[in-house]
């Protein structure tokens, strides 16, 4: 299996597995064209513009009309209005496998402060797939002895996201650090949860990590 990590994190995600396989879809239409060509699938797991660009994916539905996404029942909507076409819109249950011809796929559920689903993919070859980003935890997934996980590790334990929460908060700046402690998963918890599903084989890339940006006193 091969991978392109076009973009991971707040500022847009995207992710082109063997060339026909999109995973979300949160970057501008300038940025991702060059490999839409190949593409026939995109998953999108959340409505959130960084993993779903309205715009980008209004130009996918005109200029690539037969490109297919797979979302969970809760974007059904959105993608119509967005003028992707009904029959394109593959809408899956969650905890059900389904094949869908080119691959296997299986949506499951995610805990954020938006209905979200991570999605986990069989490949003909039989190699496996797990991508679950923006979530407070994975506990409840299974996924053993995958060949691959995309995980996200948005920042590195819970204690050091206190710290610095605290620092913020004796300066009396603004920090938007405790709303990512309750919407999305330290390294710490992403490696715990491989500890217990990945094989002696298996690979891990770390996605939707967060960076920290200085804010610069303009007066």
């Amino acid at each position: 299996m091969k991978y392109n990590v076009l973009s991971t994190g707040s500022s847009g995600n995207c992710i082109i597995v063997n060339d026909y396989l999109m995973l979300d879809c949160g970057l501008s239409y300038k940025k991702i064209k060059p490999y839409l060509k190949n593409i026939r699938v995109i998953f999108i797991g959340h409505i959130h513009s960084d993993h779903f660009n309205k715009t980008t994916i209004k130009q996918i539905a005109f200029e690539k009309p037969n490109i297919k996404f797979i979302v969970g029942y809760y974007l059904a909507v959105d993608l119509l209005l967005c003028g992707v076409s009904k029959k394109n819109i593959i809408v899956l249950d969650i905890k059900k496998w389904y094949d869908i011809g080119i691959f296997k796929v299986k949506l499951d559920y995610l805990l954020h402060d938006v209905p979200n689903d991570c999605i986990h993919i069989e490949f003909k070859d039989g190699t496996k797939m797990l991508y679950a980003t923006d979530t407070t935890t994975i506990d409840h997934i299974e996924a053993k002895d995958y060949d691959y996980y995309f995980i996200e590790a948005n920042y590195e334990t819970d204690e050091e996201l206190d710290e610095k929460i605290r620092i913020a908060k004796e300066k009396g700046e603004f920090t938007h650090l405790e709303r990512v402690k309750k919407t999305h998963l330290s390294q710490l918890q992403a490696l715990n949860w491989l500890d217990n599903n990945k094989g002696a084989k298996s690979q891990y890339i770390f996605i939707h990590q967060h960076i920290e940006r200085e804010v610069k006193d303009e007066n």
